[in-house]
């Protein structure tokens, strides 16, 4: 049986080594607890026994533990450079980190695939139905949670056009790669395309009540001159979730 006490108490026992007075320390600590809470809402609304809720609340606390040695070693979220999900998955199951958590060895390989897949692109095939359903739940609740975070912490800025390749996937409704962005307007074309990666209604449903995307929508400060476009963006982003939600 998974016990979620002991999994939050490790976690953060863990991360006292870390120097939480620098912001995004502190940052990605709030972070990984909020996502546990946004993971909460989404599986309290499926029809999951009690061990499969709780071993989606232990992917989603230690989705990220790979993002405090990234932090150490680069000082910025950079998963070009060192990428966080993929070192926690070696802090965890390579350097023997999971071991302090008590989780049944039997949860390990799914654990190991949803951190891993949580923060690429798209999931890589060949997974089980229960790797795939597990992965695409802690990206659901991680994207979620970055709506929040981008408001919070971001001062976004929409000055430009972004670029046409980008332009066509998000109306393609893809996803939108960043090695292909060229201004701060592509990531937050990035950011928005979030929407189009949600797996479940739950998320959907999740999304609507606690209001973080228009919530990071309204914070965003827009040109002038791409105003009609940026509006054209959000007004697709809605109508999508609309058509979803029927």
């Amino acid at each position: 049986m998974i016990d979620i006490k002991k999994i939050e108490e490790e976690l953060v026992s863990y991360l006292e080594e870390f120097d939480h007075s620098k912001e995004k320390i502190a940052l990605k600590h709030e972070h990984s607890l909020e996502v546990v809470k946004v993971m909460n809402m989404i599986v309290s609304k499926m029809n999951l026994t009690e061990e499969d809720k709780n071993l989606a609340l232990t992917i989603a606390y230690l989705h990220d533990i790979g993002r405090f040695e990234q932090l150490v070693k680069i000082g910025k979220f950079d998963d070009f450079i060192y990428d966080h999900a993929d070192n926690g998955v070696d802090l965890l199951f390579n350097r023997g980190l999971i071991k302090k958590f008590s989780i049944p060895e039997e949860y390990y390989r799914i654990i190991n695939v949803a951190i891993k897949n949580h923060n690429k692109l798209s999931i890589e095939e060949g997974l089980t139905d229960q790797e795939l359903f597990y992965s695409k739940l802690i990206r659901d609740a991680d994207k979620i949670d970055i709506f929040r975070v981008r408001h919070k912490y971001n001062q976004d800025l929409f000055l430009e056009t972004p670029n046409s390749e980008n332009i066509k996937d998000f109306y393609d409704h893809k996803s939108i790669d960043l090695k292909n962005r060229v201004s701060k307007s592509d990531a937050i074309l990035c950011v928005l395309a979030f929407v189009y990666d949600l797996n479940f209604k739950e998320s959907f449903d999740v999304l609507k009540e606690l209001d973080y995307l228009n919530m990071y929508i309204s914070s965003i400060k827009v040109d002038d001159s791409v105003k009609e476009e940026f509006n054209g963006y959000i007004e697709e982003i809605n109508k999508y979730m609309e058509d979803y939600n029927e």
